[in-house]
């Protein structure tokens, strides 16, 4: 007599990232293809907190889906979607716009205004919204390591840099290279998901308005009609 097929446990943030991120490569621009669609509907319907739903996005190479997250998590305190903005951009290939964002996380993490660093603080119940709780570094601190706040920038120029170096070369030139900046892109998107996760949870959100940062109509419109996964509306 045959054994039956054992159901598979539905998939989780832990199963998708442990799915996905050994063979995550963003040094270089995904193709449209690149993205494997069904995984796509999958985190979505997860109904993680956006933070987290971006950053599984990135990891299955799915910039647009990513980009529609982070574009409304764009100040204070959302420092976690403020710097996977900039780590899409560096994968696109805007490197000053990753730069730009960046330099507003820097500003955010250090008590400022995103570019008034020097003129205008954020105040103290901002400053709590920042933070992780327990977590004496900031976020840049805790991606890059302790001391290591311009890691993100350094990381930028390295993708940059390659990609120049790319250009000329042939075969399996630059491989090495290549691996060892893959590894630190991945390390960063693991890092960037633990602090999310111990800052947010695991859990659903299917109440996310919190999440978002809104600049006007135009963004409040857009998530109002946000539909995720297949999992009928969720309130952004």
């Amino acid at each position: 007599m045959s054994s039956q097929p054992q159901p598979q446990p539905p998939p989780t943030l832990t199963s998708l990232l442990t799915h996905l991120l050994p063979h995550t490569t963003l040094l270089h621009a995904p193709s449209p293809s690149s993205p494997s669609a069904h995984l796509t509907s999958t985190i979505s319907s997860l109904q993680l907190h956006p933070t987290l739903e971006a950053a599984l996005h990135l990891a299955n190479a799915d910039l647009p889906s990513a980009h529609f997250l982070v574009r409304h998590m764009q100040a204070a305190p959302a420092v976690e979607g403020m710097l996977l903005h900039a780590i899409l951009h560096r994968c696109e290939g805007d490197f000053a716009n990753a730069r730009a964002w960046l330099g507003d996380v820097g500003d955010v993490c250090a008590g400022w205004v995103a570019k008034k660093k020097g003129v205008e603080r954020l105040g103290e119940d901002m400053m709590g919204r920042v933070k992780l709780e327990g977590e004496e570094r900031g976020l840049l601190g805790f991606v890059y390591g302790e001391g290591s706040e311009d890691g993100g920038e350094r990381l930028v120029d390295d993708v940059e840099g390659f990609r120049e170096r790319c250009k000329g070369r042939k075969g399996r030139e630059g491989e090495k290279e290549e691996d060892e900046i893959e590894g630190r892109i991945r390390r960063e998107l693991e890092m960037v998901v633990e602090w999310c996760r111990g800052k947010f949870g695991d859990g659903r959100w299917v109440d996310a308005s919190s999440a978002w940062v809104r600049h006007g109509d135009e963004v409040r419109q857009v998530a109002e009609d946000m539909v995720s996964g297949n999992k009928g509306f969720r309130k952004f």
